[in-house]
């Protein structure tokens, strides 16, 4: 069987450190909104020295702020020595192309590549023939196998994570205590009891709400031998340095209660 690379994207220095010390990754992505510009290249350092890639995970919403921000972290983005940027939209991708950053880019889950045509109209519209494709979550199984042997791109599949819920630009944490500009993590009850971790990314002012529970699908190997896929993300966003490692090392039971197969045995409703 062909090797499937392994990415892991991390929010936290916990995670980070249980990504360096999992023996099967090749790429570690970090958030731009969580690690600031001034330790980027030191992380890269890090990431290297072990081996491995690094990629930057660029914000879910870039408007003046995200311009803004970086514009005055140009430097630290142009000598950090990322491998790759993770670019979840096309915003992005723009002005990536207008400050002249030309760092290998793949486009994320939200920028859906649903076929052949979708990945022609992506070229298009950004201007770029050769660039790396996540595979949207909302596809089945049975859709995602279908897409077999149909792109031109390397195409990278979410094996695991919360999958995110609502990106708002109304911060949640904002409306309860006021803005103190301190990114963090915190828990909203929805109208069925559950819990929905929220976390803050106040460099870009903007908020995520997650699903209560992660979406694992790495356990299906024969399922996912079916997809066309290069490579298999790990999202880590509330779990700590030894859940991370425990998961990435594939050392984790789950109850019925504390997983989700998200939309891959049923697809988008």
């Amino acid at each position: 069987m062909k090797k499937v690379c392994v990415r892991v994207s991390v929010e936290t220095e916990g995670q980070l450190w249980a990504a360096l010390e999992a023996e099967r990754t090749d790429l570690i992505y970090i958030d731009s909104g969580t690690f600031a510009p001034g330790e980027w290249k030191d992380i890269c350092g890090r990431v290297h020295e072990r081996g491995m890639e690094t990629g930057l995970r660029l914000p879910f919403i870039f408007r003046k702020r995200a311009e803004d921000f970086f514009d005055a972290h140009l430097k630290e983005l142009s000598e950090a020595g990322f491998d790759r940027l993770l670019c979840r939209n096309l915003e992005s991708v723009g002005y990536l192309k207008d400050r002249g950053i030309s760092m290998p880019m793949i486009l994320d889950h939200n920028v859906y590549d649903f076929n052949s045509f979708t990945e022609g109209i992506l070229e298009e519209l950004t201007g770029i023939a050769d660039f790396e494709l996540t595979l949207p979550l909302e596809l089945s199984r049975r859709e995602l196998s279908e897409l077999q042997g149909s792109s031109r791109h390397k195409r990278e599949l979410v094996v695991y994570g919360r999958a995110p819920m609502m990106v708002s630009a109304q911060c949640v944490h904002a409306a309860e205590s006021g803005c103190d500009r301190k990114p963090g993590l915190k828990l909203i009850t929805d109208r069925t009891g559950r819990h929905l971790p929220v976390r803050n990314y106040c460099s870009f002012c903007y908020n995520v709400i997650f699903n209560f529970a992660p979406t694992v699908l790495w356990d299906l190997e024969n399922e996912l031998s079916a997809i066309d896929h290069q490579s298999r993300r790990y999202e880590f966003t509330v779990e700590n340095r030894e859940e991370t490692l425990k998961i990435l090392r594939n050392d984790i039971k789950y109850k019925e209660n504390e997983f989700t197969r998200g939309w891959f045995r049923r697809g988008a409703e």
